[in-house]
């Protein structure tokens, strides 16, 4: 499959064909990412009737398969068929996601189930997710690079707001069985477009090594340049605290301490995404900006202060406005971070740097969350979360005093 010449190929990336099928694709899958933390959350501290410290062992458990697969996933991206592979783990998860409505059907449910099946449906995420990131630059030109990611952010976010939202609608009406359903099928669905689509070849590079090797390759090319170990170290301090207390927390902190169930939790996520797609729209219109650097810590600056009056506020429409207002800045956080780092990185060991990439955004994010969830059982959902900001803020206010380079990177 050829790209298309400069002369040839429209500015947006939504006209490849090819890469329309992964987007629509994409679609599908981030919808029930979003709606599966959202709905085994609500059925821990709804239907079990459990904690937060529950909660965040549940978000533990169906994130670390991404801390213990990503990199060698992102080994297996750059040597093995890359449809193949998505297709493989989007029928393993849709397959853990109808058991599971079978389960709660039957009445059989229980926290032992809940766990098998977040380590069933993380590890289908951990494995797939190097490989889809690794296939956006395979599908478009370089210079096409920032528009299919602010897209493929604009489907993400699109599904922050639906998922939750389609997921609590479904399970009002049929209940968590229904909300289950909703996923199975959401996965099978996505299916179709992986069939239809065309990965070209990619050249593996180097011999076969161990998953420690494999490691270090990444981690040496990550290093090797200062800018980019700059922005992994960024994305770690976001994935312990920032994340974590927005994506996880907070849903115990609209119940505990506003006073709402964690189901209406869905309402602040999706405006959080709402902002999210808006300011994705905006990158995919300017293109190619000047200064990605300055944006992207400016963005990551302005979502920890947003984060911090969250945990500060006890009125739900104040973090409702709150919210959106974050994912107006995230979503340059997340446009201007992906965008620098693939653009960085060559196409032969684009898996591997995306599976260092996905340990960090995901991969952590379960410990992260494992680890507010204790602290917010010792001082209140609420400080925790604006003690998470807080510890966020510093670390990027002190990196973009120093790091001048940075500032100016495009």
């Amino acid at each position: 499959m050829a790209i298309e010449t400069p002369t040839q190929r429209p500015a947006n990336a939504l006209t490849s064909r090819q890469f329309r099928f992964l987007w629509f694709n994409n679609v599908t899958f981030f919808l029930v990412a979003n709606a599966q933390r959202f709905v085994f959350g609500w059925l821990v501290l709804d239907g079990l009737q459990r904690g937060e410290g529950t909660q965040g062992l549940v978000v533990f458990t169906l994130g670390l398969p991404a801390a213990l697969l990503v990199l060698q996933a992102g080994a297996w991206a750059d040597r093995w068929d890359r449809r193949r592979m998505l297709i493989a783990t989007q029928l393993a998860g849709g397959v853990a996601m109808m058991a599971t409505a079978l389960l709660v059907g039957a009445d059989r449910i229980g926290l032992g189930w809940i766990i098998v099946a977040t380590l069933l449906t993380g590890s289908a995420s951990a494995i797939g997710a190097p490989v889809r990131s690794a296939l956006i630059p395979a599908l478009v030109a370089k210079d096409q690079l920032f528009s299919a990611i602010a897209v493929n952010a604009i489907a993400m976010t699109l599904s922050m707001i639906l998922g939750p939202l389609l997921a609590k609608t479904v399970g009002d009406q049929f209940g968590f069985e229904g909300a289950f359903w909703f996923q199975a099928i959401l996965l099978f669905v996505g299916i179709a477009f992986l069939l239809r689509l065309e990965v070209p070849a990619h050249e593996e590079v180097g011999q076969r090594r161990s998953v420690v090797a494999e490691t270090r390759l990444a981690v040496r090319h990550v290093l090797a340049d200062h800018n980019l170990a700059t922005l992994f170290r960024l994305l770690l301090v976001a994935s312990l605290t920032i994340n974590p207390a927005v994506m996880v927390t907070m849903q115990a902190h609209v119940k505990d301490e506003l006073g709402r169930t964690a189901g209406d939790a869905a309402i602040p996520f999706a405006l959080m995404g709402l902002g999210i797609a808006i300011s994705s729209v905006v990158v995919m219109r300017k293109g190619d900006m000047p200064n990605k650097g300055a944006v992207f810590q400016r963005a990551m600056m302005c979502g920890t202060a947003l984060t911090f009056l969250i945990g500060r506020s006890n009125s739900f429409a104040q973090v409702l406005v709150l919210s959106f207002l974050m994912g107006l800045a995230g979503g340059f956080f997340i446009n201007m971070n992906q965008g620098l780092i693939q653009a960085n990185t060559p196409q032969p060991v684009m898996g591997r740097v995306m599976g260092l990439y996905t340990l960090v955004t995901v991969g952590l994010l379960p410990f992260g969350a494992l680890l507010l969830g204790t602290v917010a059982s010792i001082i209140g959902v609420g400080n925790t979360i604006s003690l998470a900001a807080a510890v966020g803020f510093a670390v990027v206010a002190i990196t973009y005093r120093r790091n001048t380079e940075l500032r100016r990177l495009s």
